[in-house]
């Protein structure tokens, strides 16, 4: 019997895909199933990996799926295409062993080109992250994971006869630890606007999680020196200007040399990620063997959608794919968002979860969403010469604990959050909550002394140049 060539088996390939979108097309009822089994980076063949994506997102939205639909979001000149997808696909009834085949064909055929670079790399390192793509191909499976009533009661009684209990993982800020329970597999979103400090706050968690967990920064959007210097601003609370101004004292080395070697045994790796996609975020986190990873941020992702799709379903599949990714790995993901910026004439307003930029799956898919932001310009408990020092730290979800506020005190100059807690004993929260009532007193005293309409107030002024004093109307 004669062999299989390439070319029948990238017919029976192709047949498989194009009976599968016929499925779809044909009968609505299956589109919720193929949609969630079936992956695009199955398709080989790029006009039905466009339409599977138009399919995809036609779902996502809420909007009926056939075949008049599916041509209004990629064009009119698919008409006679997707037609003739329709006509060779007499029953929808077998798309599960269609969608089975061309798996297996499009996972062989991933397999064999790694297997070409494992051949043609140069060093081990470089056979590092092959291998783990490689690995994961192989262990690749869409199994449903199931729990019976029972089984769920006979874990219970385990789980808590477990004496060493859950292990959760501690973000460093004492507020936000004690509600909440952070395991791996979940996914965080740090929202903020530009220059709200969300970097700062990832850098500062990262730090301290590094100490148990393997965790991976990706940074999308800034240099991976720039990262380091405020990384190091923070670990050696040493003033970042003198380390970018490399004019460093005598007290700073000493701070570098005592800390030098806490932050160089932390599993902390910073990846310089401009343009990944979100596969290939999720394949470096495998290769590296990651357990915590921070995206920094979310936005800048690379849409592996077709970019004929809106902005709003790109980010949306982007979300998705993390949140399945976390789940299935056990990876805790953070995910620093951007906030939508608000309008200018409404003036200032508290950040709520609808304000993540560009997409409201990122809502869907956090277990915890924090928001970083200022407080309102008016407000005298945060006023005073150091009122852009201040910041609020919201959690708005919390899917297994508590929700809420706290005042945060940001020193640039350490790059480094202090939480602001009547009662606390630690020295610089003090000094903050003097700080503030200070800056309350004094608002009040102006306007308690502010002349009224018509009045004149005499001001004793010093001049710098001489000892002499006059009085000026003010």
């Amino acid at each position: 019997m004669a062999a299989v060539t390439q070319e029948e088996k990238l017919d029976h390939q192709l047949d498989a895909e194009r009976a599968v979108l016929g499925s779809v097309l044909i009968d609505e009822g299956v589109v919720k199933d193929v949609v969630a089994q079936v992956d695009a980076k199955d398709f080989l063949d790029a006009t039905n990996r466009m339409i599977f994506q138009a399919v995809r997102a036609q779902f996502r939205s809420g909007e009926p799926v056939d075949a008049i639909t599916v041509r209004s979001r990629i064009g009119e000149q698919y008409s006679e295409y997707l037609l003739q997808l329709m006509e060779i696909t007499p029953t929808s009834a077998n798309w599960p062993v269609y969608a089975r085949l061309m798996h297996e064909q499009a996972t062989l055929g991933r397999i064999r080109d790694l297997a070409d670079k494992l051949l043609t790399a140069a060093t081990l390192e470089d056979c590092r992250p092959l291998s783990a793509d490689l690995g994961q191909l192989l262990a690749e499976g869409r199994q449903l994971s199931t729990w019976t009533a029972k089984e769920m009661l006979e874990d219970f009684f385990a789980a808590q006869e477990d004496q060493g209990g859950v292990e959760y993982i501690d973000t460093g800020i004492r507020e936000v630890d004690e509600g909440s329970y952070i395991e791996r597999g979940d996914v965080i979103v740090i929202g903020g606007l530009p220059s709200s400090g969300k970097t700062a706050l990832a850098l500062m968690m990262a730090h301290r999680m590094a100490r148990k967990y393997k965790v991976g920064f990706f940074s999308l959007e800034t240099d991976k020196r720039k990262i380091r210097d405020r990384a190091l601003a923070h670990v050696m609370q040493i003033d970042f200007a003198a380390i970018k101004q490399r004019a460093l004292d005598e007290s700073d080395w000493e701070a570098v040399a005592a800390k030098g070697a806490d932050f160089s045994g932390r599993n902390l790796t910073v990846l310089e990620a401009s343009g990944l996609t979100a596969t290939e975020i999720q394949a470096i986190t495998q290769a590296y063997g990651f357990d915590v990873i921070f995206i920094d941020y979310v936005q800048l992702i690379t849409p592996e959608l077709d970019r004929r799709a809106n902005r709003s379903d790109q980010m949306a599949d982007v979300s998705r794919s993390l949140h399945v990714f976390a789940q299935k790995s056990k990876t805790l993901v953070v995910e620093l968002a951007q906030l939508s910026r608000p309008e200018k004439a409404a003036g200032w307003r508290e950040p709520e979860m609808q304000d993540l930029k560009e997409s409201g799956q990122f809502e869907q898919d956090a277990d915890l969403i924090f928001m970083l932001y200022k407080a309102h310009p008016k407000d005298d408990n945060y006023g005073g010469e150091h009122r852009d020092r201040y910041r609020i730290l919201k959690i708005a979800k919390n899917k297994e604990g508590r929700t809420g506020k706290w005042p945060m005190f940001f020193d640039g100059s350490r790059q480094t959050f202090s939480t602001i807690v009547p009662g606390e004993v630690k020295k610089d929260s003090q000094e903050i909550l003097r700080d503030l009532v200070d800056a309350g007193k004094a608002a009040k005293a102006r306007n308690r002394n502010r002349p009224l309409p018509g009045q004149q107030t005499m001001v004793k002024i010093t001049e710098l140049k001489g000892d002499a004093a006059k009085d000026v109307p003010f």
